[in-house]
């Protein structure tokens, strides 16, 4: 059984503003699918979905076999949600929200104090842990709604990263954990971001999305393929050399490049030129990146007009919990 799987998932809001049409999506147990895409994507509304935030206005999806929307108390038992907001109250410390969730999620209080004091220091904010939510920088508080969905080890996580993205010591410290959890945990992830540099490093396979619509889902290689995008040879040659017929100059780099098919040709370019004389003081094949791949699919696809919805809607909890930037 696939661990999320979505069938035909459609949601229009007021005067037939789509933020997701027909999107057919299924993530195995275990894998880990990045859902990209720019503004107005669908992304956030995505997660929605599958957390049971919202409803869809038509089609199917499944968590883990539940309806989100109607098994939203089973769903919360084998799920973790990261959204915009951080979902943490603002007048306890952030150890005492992680002590607060666990709880709520029937997690003893001795596998609680392991949990929190293994992901505060996975995420480097051990030494905040008694610090109130309303004073915490940004960055910290990202990684704290990360702790916060981890602490009753969720079978998946859905995770929604904020159109700014993390910062720096975030993105390291998340990268390492989230590839943890998935080797020792088994865990699933899907997360939707704009940050394609870190859906590439933490994530096996893609979706593309583009005003609510799927472009183009598979591994790195597949849509690259699908794409059309080709490797690079690049190389940097001796002082005083001219640059190879049929390269050209890279002025970023100081490289020399050329489009190559496939990464076995490698040899046999640098064999070429090396016969030919030409001193190389290095020689790399460049393989295309996520967004060079997403701006081809972009650039080459017939997405239809549309628009999504990158809001999130309220929490629904006694207190409102605390906003990240806050």
């Amino acid at each position: 059984m696939d661990a999320i799987v979505a069938y035909d998932l459609t949601k229009e809001y007021e005067g037939g503003r789509g933020a997701l049409r027909r999107l057919n999506l299924q993530v195995p147990r275990g894998a880990a699918m990045a859902c990209v895409g720019r503004e107005n994507a669908g992304k956030t509304t995505l997660v929605r979905l599958l957390s049971g935030l919202c409803r869809p206005t038509s089609g199917e999806c499944a968590v883990l076999g539940r309806a989100p929307a109607l098994e939203q108390e089973g769903l919360h038992q084998v799920a973790g949600t990261v959204i915009s907001s951080a979902g943490l109250y603002r007048h306890m410390t952030l150890q005492e929200n992680l002590n607060f969730f666990a709880a709520l999620h029937g997690v003893d209080s001795y596998d609680a104090v392991e949990r929190s004091s293994f992901l505060l220091h996975k995420l480097d904010i051990w030494e905040e842990r008694e610090e109130k939510i309303r004073e915490l920088p940004t960055g910290v508080l990202r990684r704290a709604a990360l702790a916060r969905a981890l602490m009753h080890r969720p079978q998946v996580l859905l995770m929604d990263l904020p159109p700014e993205g993390l910062d720096p010591e975030s993105e390291a410290a998340t990268k390492e954990l989230l590839s943890h959890l998935r080797q020792e945990e088994g865990m699933t992830l899907l997360l939707c971001t704009r940050n394609l540099a870190y859906a590439q490093a933490v994530c096996d396979s893609f979706a593309l999305l583009r005003e609510g619509s799927l472009l183009a889902k598979g591994t790195l290689e597949s849509l690259r393929k699908g794409a059309g995008v080709r490797f690079q040879a690049a190389l940097r040659l001796g002082a005083g050399e001219e640059g190879p017929q049929g390269f050209r100059y890279r002025e970023e780099d100081n490289t020399w490049r050329r489009e190559i098919d496939s990464e076995e040709e490698m040899p046999a370019v640098i064999a070429k030129l090396a016969a030919g004389g030409t001193a190389l003081v290095e020689a790399r094949v460049v393989r295309p990146t996520l967004e060079e791949i997403f701006t081809a699919c972009l650039e080459g696809g017939s997405g239809k007009e549309g628009t999504g919805d990158e809001e999130t809607g309220p929490q629904g909890a006694e207190e409102r919990p605390e906003e990240e930037g806050a």
